[in-house]
């Protein structure tokens, strides 16, 4: 899908890219899925984690943890493992981006999640989370800061989100990981309006340069408005669901004893309004000379950018739903693995 536009060069170098990354991060699945089943003779869950977790760690643990981190460190575009992503956004078609952004990376964070919380006790990795989490969410933004190219952008973006969702998951606490469950339902709708609506004003002008889109929002005011709304939920402001999401993260750190990783969080959402905004006052802009030409997408693309538009404000406004399905999930695995381990295991 990242190839589809196979005409093109540069789409089939990202495609063969993502190929050779996303391969090496299932062969340290499957070591790892082997040091498992060595380490304790089964693969099932609820064995898993009544064998292992609370274990005093172990050279095997260690290295059990190692190759668990970078399989799923690629598939969620975790800094260093994230080179894969700024190249495969940009140069698949818009709504496979919105598909690996909203989806794929989420899968990959989802997937560690629940098995480091099923087979590890949190105080082997919750320090090594909260560096990753530090060092993913400050290179992405620095990096989305120095871009031209919209999509792009929007890529880094994604990447600094990651780190947002790995504050949640080095807490330790069915508080923060449902901080995490509920980013990524929220960068889901959040990230894929994003790049719909990007991908709406590259269809209509030709071109993901910013340089090239000023006062293009003047042409297409429901697409700039719908990218407004993304931008400001995706920068954490109140009545958007990114407001509700962030908050969670960021206040269960200061919980879990962490002000550190709160403060970076914070000074790093900030620091992302930076582009964000650059991208509204680019579209929105007076051009200095002869404007780009370009009209409003067709109804049918400017229609599902509304809806979600309209999902994310319904979220940041009435939040308790996803919250509630958020704190249910985390809870499960976080504070009653007891109980899935005797409704498996039997009593």
């Amino acid at each position: 899908l990242v190839a589809f536009l196979k005409h093109r060069w540069a789409p089939i170098e990202a495609g063969f890219k993502y190929l050779i990354m996303s391969a090496t991060a299932g062969g340290f699945l499957l070591l790892s899925m082997s040091l498992l089943y060595g380490l304790t003779g089964t693969l099932n869950f609820a064995y898993l984690s009544a064998s292992l977790r609370g274990v005093e760690p172990s050279p095997w643990l260690l290295m059990l943890l190692s190759t668990l981190l970078i399989g799923f460190g690629v598939k969620a575009a975790i800094v260093p493992l994230h080179t894969w992503l700024p190249d495969a956004h940009p140069e698949a078609p818009s709504p496979i981006s919105a598909l690996l952004s909203g989806v794929v990376i989420e899968t990959g964070l989802y997937a560690m999640t629940r098995v480091f919380y099923l087979i590890f006790h949190p105080e082997l990795f919750s320090s090594l989370m909260a560096a990753l989490s530090i060092v993913t969410m400050t290179a992405a933004n620095v990096l989305a800061l120095l871009q031209d190219d919209i999509k792009r952008m929007l890529a880094y973006s994604s990447i600094a989100q990651v780190g947002y969702m790995l504050i949640g998951l080095s807490t330790g606490t069915a508080y923060g990981v449902a901080g995490t469950m509920l980013h990524v339902f929220n960068h889901s709708l959040m990230k894929g309006l994003a790049f719909l609506a990007a991908g709406n004003i590259v269809h209509e002008t030709g071109t993901r340069d910013l340089k090239r889109l000023v006062g293009v929002g003047r042409r297409m005011p429901y697409t700039a408005f719908t990218l407004f709304i993304a931008l400001l939920g995706l920068g954490g402001v109140p009545s958007t669901s990114g407001f509700i999401s962030k908050f969670i993260l960021f206040s269960s750190a200061l919980g879990a004893g962490r002000p550190l990783l709160a403060v970076a969080g914070v000074l790093n959402s900030a620091f992302s309004m930076a582009y964000y905004l650059r991208v509204l006052k680019t579209l929105v802009s007076t051009p200095l000379g002869e404007m780009r030409e370009a009209k409003e997408a067709p109804w049918m693309m400017v229609a599902v950018t509304l809806l979600m538009a309209f999902l994310i404000l319904l979220f940041g406004l009435y939040p308790t739903p996803a919250v509630r399905y958020a704190f249910a999930s985390s809870r499960a695995l976080v504070t009653r693995l007891e109980r899935y381990r005797a409704a498996v295991m039997g009593p």
